[in-house]
């Protein structure tokens, strides 16, 4: 216990303690506990601290001292069992005829019968007296909400204790007397920040659950209050479950509620604060949807004259100020939130609670409209009404933080636009005061201080005072070590401070520093969230592997620069190889956390993912499909704690080490691409070891090349323009790369007929992965050898890890082999006709005709699907596309429309060997999330084919039978079975027939092992 002595507590404190004091020797039994000389300290204090006469008076103070008579008699008839102890006889005896007035029950029956024998008054109260009490609580609730004063808090805790401590039984009305004070306490809690009421309410309103029926009208208010407490629970510690418990307990306030239910609008808006946490702490955009949709409600049913309409419309405007997603009225989203905010503050005079909060998002809007319409107005006004929520509350008051952070944003933006190096100050004295305010492992203690860091680096860029910089460093280094903040703020904060090192040539610790970030990236895309939402997250984090391995390079670590890349990279593809992988180690060792893992991992597998833009099923069905995976990631992590905690196997389900990743290279070198503003390089990795080889090319200079590629290989540039754009692209990645790369692997000339060809893989990253560099080379005129086609064979593998995969199942076939499966769409609804499909699926047929044969009406998606699960290779010759933003949308065009690339990826093939996508765009992946690979070639070798062929753009349907039978025939021959030798040696027989026809060739690719 804490000793008291020169400590400064005021009754509630005091109080506090007494409580802790007694739940110990309960628990314990340890008399110790009530005999130590602060055990008496206290008890002194408490007693002393009550005028005893209030309890005949009819204010709060009668109820006070009913409370601390309940503490203090328990207390010393304890400290008398045990001692006998005179002065603990006589003390608990005074306090006890206190407590025999209302509540006798409480009474030890000797001291009872010795009241009553006296003609002492003795008597419990009648359930209106109690019910008199808890509403004298909830007036007392309803009157510090409007005025913002915490004593009328402390009288409404007493009223409600009073009420709950003198009901001899634990029925409805109990439990009422719990909940008010539950929400008297949090309400005391996020006036004053004391932790110690924010646990007693959560404590007396699980108590009061006991008491309630499942069908009982009050449970609505159970579920709110519990639902309330646990989003501030939430918020001071970070725990997810907390919060996952406040939200299922508060959809069942707001969605159970009857249209007529007076509480409704409260219920709808604690929900969407829930909601809201949750969006901004996994990123789960249906959070944020459902939080709009019910505060939009709950302003919709709120009254004008109704108290909580300011609190509503602050609320509404804040979700619509911050809703990640697109909305309705996106150009006004911001005007109409500043029509609320002021609307709101004509609602809210000075003084009450609201409108600090309510003048701090003003603020930010104002700030968030500036960013968008740069009218200068906007951003004078958004540090105005900052500071005037400042100054609008206590230091001690829960929001302070929130609120110095929010007016140092705005400070900054000011600065920047305005050249204000004071605004620039004062805005760092802002979030430094916020930092102390915050408990060392508060959440929100990685966002101040990572805006901290952000606003030293700004100030040391303008005047250049290196104390600045170690400050920023030394402030985002924190930012990224609390360890209950979200996982992609302490993402950005690394991030940052690794940006910050390299800026300084210190790029051993800017590779420390991006090694937390891509850890935590990692995290971000948690599985416990719908694909759509974790390829958002991982988006917002575009270039930070490059980044991390160029620093990792520039460090003179080019080993732990292949292993952040390979971290960084395919970060959703390593999720999918956790349910692909048998896990032998684990399984020998421990197969019973083996097969638990397994259950775990299949089971979230096969939940459901919602297609983006679609809605394939409904909200409910949504929502609990959403709480299932939350659960299961949750179980997850269990395992593979308790797992990692094993002999052996720490790095169980991590990152590869360097060691493990070099066996990726045992059929031939792997070139890892890699360009950043902190250089650009080559990484050959071999069987030997790693190589760095410099690349004379910026990431400035590469994403113009990408852009104007991009361009070329699409459907508006003219086909003049878009070969001589390609072919010069293609000489100029020959110059830059290729030719270094193949310099350095002693690939130095063209190889003759019958001569070994050598085999490598090409693993790009970044914008290297728009990019065809199998295909580099002078091709005008034709004929000079100087091209990769010439010197080497080229495989594409999306990560290291997929190549392991797809050599270690090719090892263990999990099933017997199965037949063909040959597509053919010559004609599609809605698209033009490919009259060569049919020809090139033909002749495909008649070499092989046991194969399954789909073409027409009976080439639909759920064909497709069950004919994969049986087949062992596959050939599709139809339409494909790709959406280089949202790369899962790609899709091969199908009779009954597309066969989505999320429609594969979850698919596990047992027979599966080779696939050829004689299709559109098959291997392209996304500019958005180029570096997770999404592609359908790749989805394919994940599902189980080992070796794919597919295209980097559009193909042409007269070529591609020609390209598909020179391949089958190469095939054919025994000598060469590979599809990466078959495809090599076809496009070089394409070229030699068309020597000028580089855009239909270089297209083909071969992706796997």
């Amino acid at each position: 216990m804490r000793p008291l002595a020169g400590v400064f507590m005021n009754i509630e404190d005091l109080t506090f303690a007494m409580e802790d004091r007694l739940d110990a020797f309960s628990s314990s039994g340890d008399p110790a506990l009530l005999q130590e000389p602060e055990a008496q300290q206290l008890a002194d204090r408490l007693y002393y601290a009550v005028d005893w006469l209030s309890f005949l008076s009819e204010g709060a103070q009668s109820a006070r001292a009913f409370n601390v008579a309940m503490l203090l008699a328990t207390f010393h008839w304890h400290r008398y069992q045990h001692s006998e102890a005179r002065e603990d006889a006589k003390r608990s005896a005074f306090l006890y005829r206190v407590v025999s007035q209302v509540a006798p029950q409480h009474v030890p029956e000797v001291l009872l019968d010795l009241y009553v024998e006296a003609g002492y008054r003795v008597g419990s109260l009648s359930s209106t007296e109690l019910a008199v009490y808890t509403q004298r609580g909830i007036n007392r609730l309803k009157e510090a909400e409007t005025k913002g004063d915490p004593q009328l808090l402390d009288d409404a805790v007493e009223w409600c204790l009073l009420a709950a401590r003198a009901n001899p039984r634990k029925d409805v009305l109990w439990a009422e007397s719990l909940i008010t004070l539950g929400n008297a306490l949090t309400r005391r809690y996020e006036f004053t920040g004391n932790s110690n009421s924010l646990d007693r309410a959560h404590v007396a309103i699980v108590k009061a659950a006991e008491a309630i029926p499942e069908d009982d009208p009050c449970r609505l208010k159970l579920q709110s209050a519990f639902g309330h407490t646990a989003i501030r629970i939430f918020q001071r510690t970070g725990d997810l479950e907390m919060l996952d418990l406040a939200i299922r307990a508060l959809r069942e306030a707001a969605y159970k509620a009857p249209a007529y239910e007076p509480h409704r609008g409260a219920f709808l808006t604690n929900l969407s604060t829930a909601l809201s946490h949750q969006y901004h702490h996994i990123g789960r955009l249906e959070s944020a949807n459902e939080a709009l949709e019910a505060r939009t409600e709950a302003v919709r049913i709120t009254p004008r004259d109704h108290p909580d309409l300011p609190s509503r419309m602050i609320n509404l405007a804040s979700a619509l100020e911050s809703h990640p997603g697109d909305l309705p009225s996106e150009d006004d989203r911001h005007d109409t939130a500043v029509t609320l905010l002021r609307d709101a503050l004509s609602l809210t005079p000075e003084g009450h609670p609201e409108r600090a909060g309510c003048l701090s998002l003003l603020s930010g809007t104002l700030r968030a409209r500036f960013t968008r319409t740069g009218d200068p107005r906007d951003l004078t006004d958004s540090v105005k009404n900052g500071r005037l929520a400042i100054e609008g509350v206590a230091a001690s008051h829960y929001q302070r933080p929130d609120l110095l952070s929010d007016f140092a944003r705005s400070l900054t933006a000011y600065a920047d636009h305005f050249s204000a190096p004071d605004a620039l100050t004062e805005a760092v004295e802002a979030l430094q005061e916020a930092d102390t305010l915050l408990p060392e492992e508060h959440p929100d203690r990685s966002q101040n201080l990572t805006a901290l860091g952000l606003a030293l680096r700004k100030r040391f860029t303008s005047h250049g005072d290196t104390a600045d910089r170690d400050r920023a460093a030394e402030a985002l280094r924190k930012a990224s070590a609390v360890p209950s903040a979200p996982a992609r703020v302490r993402a950005r904060a690394a991030a940052a401070a690794g940006d910050l090192s390299a800026d300084a040539q210190d790029f051993v610790s800017a590779t420390e520093s991006f090694a937390l970030a891509l850890e935590q990236l990692e995290l971000t895309a948690w599985r416990g969230l719908e694909r759509e939402d974790r390829e958002r997250l991982i988006a917002q984090f575009p270039d930070l592997v490059t980044r991390a391995s160029a620093s990792a390079v520039r460090a003179g670590q080019p080993k732990r620069a292949v292993e952040l890349l390979e971290q960084g990279r395919g970060i959703l593809i390593a999720q999918v190889l956790e349910t692909r992988t048998d896990h032998r180690a684990l399984l020998a060792q421990v197969p019973e956390l083996a097969d638990r893992l397994s259950q775990v991992l299949d089971e979230l597998d096969r939940l459901p993912d919602r297609p983006a833009g679609t809605n394939t099923f409904g909200v409910q069905d949504r929502r609990r499909v959403n709480e299932q995976r939350a659960a299961l990631a949750r179980q997850r992590e269990e395992l593979l704690a308790e797992i990692r905690a094993l002999p052996g196997l720490a790095r169980f389900l991590r990152a590869p080490s360097f060691d493990t990743l070099r066996a990726a290279a045992a059929r031939g070198p792997i070139v890892l691409l890699s360009a950043s503003r902190y250089g650009s390089s080559a990484l050959l990795l071999t069987e030997a070891g790693v190589r760095v080889v410099p690349l004379a090319v910026d990431d400035g200079q590469l994403a113009e090349r990408v852009t104007d590629f991009t361009h070329a290989i699409g459907p508006e540039e003219s086909p003049l323009k878009a070969r001589m754009t390609v072919v010069e692209t293609l000489s100029w990645l020959w110059e830059t790369v290729a030719e270094p790369v193949l310099a350095a692997l002693q690939y130095t000339g063209p190889i003759g007929p019958g001569e070994h060809r050598p085999h490598l893989w090409w693993c790009p990253t970044g914008l290297f992965t728009s990019l065809p560099v199998h295909a580099a080379g002078r091709h005008l005129p034709p004929g000079g050898g100087a091209t990769v086609l010439d010197r080497a064979i080229s495989s594409y593998t999306p990560t290291l890890r997929a190549l392991l995969h797809a050599r270690e199942h090719h090892l263990h076939p999990t099933g017997p082999l199965g037949g063909g499966l040959i597509v053919s769409m010559p004609s599609t609804p809605g698209c033009a006709d490919l009259p060569a499909a049919g020809q090139e699926a033909r002749a495909l047929r008649q070499r092989h005709m046991d194969s399954a044969f789909l073409t027409g009406p009976a080439a639909t998606a759920p064909a497709v699907l069950d004919a994969l699960t049986r087949c062992s290779w596959a050939h599709f010759a139809c339409h494909g596309a790709q959406d280089l933003a949202q790369p899962s949308r790609g899709s091969l065009i199908l009779h009954d429309g597309p066969l989505m690339l999320r429609d594969i990826v979850k698919l596990r093939l047992p027979h599966a060997e080779f696939a050829f996508l004689s299709a559109c765009e098959t291997s392209r992946g996304g500019i958005v999330l180029a570096d997770e690979a999404i592609s359908f070639a790749t989805t394919l070798q994940l599902a189980g084919f080992r070796d794919v062929i597919g295209t980097l753009w559009s193909i042409d349907d007269t070529l591609a039978p020609e390209v598909a039978g020179l391949l089958y025939e190469n095939l054919s021959d025994r000598t060469s079975r590979d599809p990466a030798v078959a495809l090599h040696a076809a496009l070089r027989a394409v070229r030699a027939r068309r020597p000028l026809a580089v855009m239909n060739w270089a297209a083909y690719v071969h992706v796997g092992s």
